[in-house]
């Protein structure tokens, strides 16, 4: 006899009408469901914690989830944390502009890749009610985007539902279409902040509904949010299989890892992850403890990428230490000339092992290119020495490129560039700190205005004018110390 089905099968759905869609970072962090068809008998409530990394108390603080049940309704399923996905779609679809939120139960059937069928229609009811019946318990694990902080939380993701039946085909109506909006559910207000404050990320639909396993799935938005900052990352084995995929804690790591081999298996068959052996994907820490690894697969146009020949400027960049998609960025936006007197500068700089490089040297060599630093003061004829030599030596194209364009540039720096340009690192670091914590008026409102954005260009741009303004207060009028204007020849 065989077994019998209690879910609606998925089939391949029409892509979303905008294409990408959203997943609220909150929701990706912890599971909000088991990964079973149903809730284990007499489970109403389930936790799922993990310690803070790097914390400073003496008492290791944890960020927690509790999940608690309706009596009627239970806990909510691998189907059920899918439902949940499928209403930030439809309110993305809206503009995020309602907590209350009207939809087409029929849309939203096609929107998750269920067949139009009556079980669908049922289980999607049965979803939205057990949601109604669900309360969250965030303990120091809800983000504040709007705040920046890590706060407690507690609610139901859905304040109301109110669900309108098909019409029934006698009616003169069609049954699809009546009035294609009439069901509206309402988001809890700490949900819809976060929504508005922009706690989203981009998510992938049609990759996420081709995937089968529960598992995979519930992988793919916890690693699709960590890999939007970094694309390599360790977990000890326990807190990634059972804290954020909801995996029982009864396994041991040999049990884990079997159990976690198929939804990576999926994964990297999809060309998510980056295959790994078995060795290098689970790394033993000591007796009892274990990692997991995962990379992300790059993607398409990196890989187009990746077989297009890099030019010499970009060659010469990465030499330098500079990432292969940064320098292709920076010889795409900024002009040739440019790039090579800085290499010219920074090459100089490092033959001389100067401390303002010491710390970060192809970060520095980044930023000097983006925001064209001026040359410190008597590095700049050593630096054209050293580049006129590099280009001669690379080949009779450089040198004829030196050639068609002989030019004179000239670079003025005021008092004020000049004498922050005479300052070692850690001076320079100091008297930054000390004019921004010291700043007034506009341009200290337009750093903490950009700075709260994230906006690192502009805030970079405030903290050069504070900077200068401290310096002027404190150094006096521009004849109290000596500019400079240096005239360079490239020939």
């Amino acid at each position: 006899m065989g077994k019998r089905r209690s879910t609606p099968e998925t089939i391949v759905a029409a892509a979303h009408p905008k294409k990408m869609g959203r997943d609220e970072m909150n929701l990706a962090e912890f599971p909000l469901a088991t990964l079973a068809d149903r809730a284990p008998r007499g489970c109403k409530t389930l936790v799922f914690e993990y310690p803070i990394e790097n914390s400073d108390q003496a008492q290791p603080r944890v960020r927690r989830l509790t999940i608690s049940a309706s009596d009627k309704y239970g806990l909510p399923t691998a189907l059920d944390d899918e439902v949940v996905l499928g209403l930030v779609q439809v309110t993305k679809a809206a503009g995020f502009s309602d907590r209350r939120v009207r939809f087409s139960r029929y849309e939203l059937i096609r929107l998750l890749g269920w067949r139009d069928e009556g079980r669908s229609y049922r289980r999607l009811e049965q979803s939205l009610q057990r949601w109604l019946g669900v309360t969250l318990y965030y303990e120091n694990a809800w983000r504040d985007n709007a705040q920046k902080r890590w706060v407690d939380a507690h609610f139901h993701l859905l304040d109301e539902l109110m669900l309108y039946r098909r019409p029934m085909p006698h009616a003169g109506v069609s049954a699809k279409c009546g009035n294609a909006a009439a069901s509206s559910f309402t988001w809890n207000e700490m949900v819809f902040r976060s929504f508005e404050a922009g706690f989203l990320k981009k998510l992938d639909l049609d990759f996420y509904r081709s995937l089968r396993l529960a598992a995979a799935k519930r992988m793919y938005r916890f690693l699709d949010k960590k890999f939007h900052f970094k694309k390599t990352w360790r977990f000890k084995l326990p807190v990634f299989a059972c804290e954020h995929i909801g995996l029982g804690r009864r396994y041991d790591a040999a049990q884990l890892k079997r159990r976690l081999n198929p939804a990576i298996a999926e994964l990297e068959e999809a060309g998510y992850l980056l295959p790994l052996p078995p060795s290098e994907r689970f790394q033993r820490l000591r007796r009892g403890h274990w990692e997991v690894v995962f990379v992300c697969a790059p993607t398409p146009r990196q890989q187009r990428r990746q077989g297009q020949k890099v030019s010499d400027l970009e060659e010469r960049l990465v030499e330098r230490g500079v990432t292969a998609s940064m320098a292709a960025q920076l010889v795409r936006l900024h002009a040739s000339d440019l790039i090579e007197d800085k290499i010219a500068v920074y090459d100089a700089l490092r033959r001389t092992n100067d401390r303002r490089i010491s710390r970060n040297p192809a970060g520095f060599l980044v930023q000097s290119i983006r925001d064209n630093y001026l040359p410190p003061a008597g590095f700049v004829e050593k630096a054209f020495t050293s580049n006129t030599r590099q280009s001669s030596g690379s080949g009779g194209r450089e040198s004829s490129k030196l050639r068609r364009r002989p030019k004179v540039c000239r670079v003025e720096t005021s008092p004020v560039v000049d004498y922050l340009s005479r300052l070692s690192a850690s001076e320079r670091e100091e008297l930054e700190a000390k004019a921004v914590s010291e700043a007034r008026g506009l341009p200290a409102e337009g750093y903490r205005r950009a700075t709260e954005a994230r906006n690192s260009k502009r805030a970079q741009h405030y903290r050069q004018v504070i900077v200068e303004q401290y310096v002027r207060q404190a150094r006096g009028s521009d004849a109290a110390f000596a500019g400079s204007r240096v005239t360079q020849e490239a020939t």
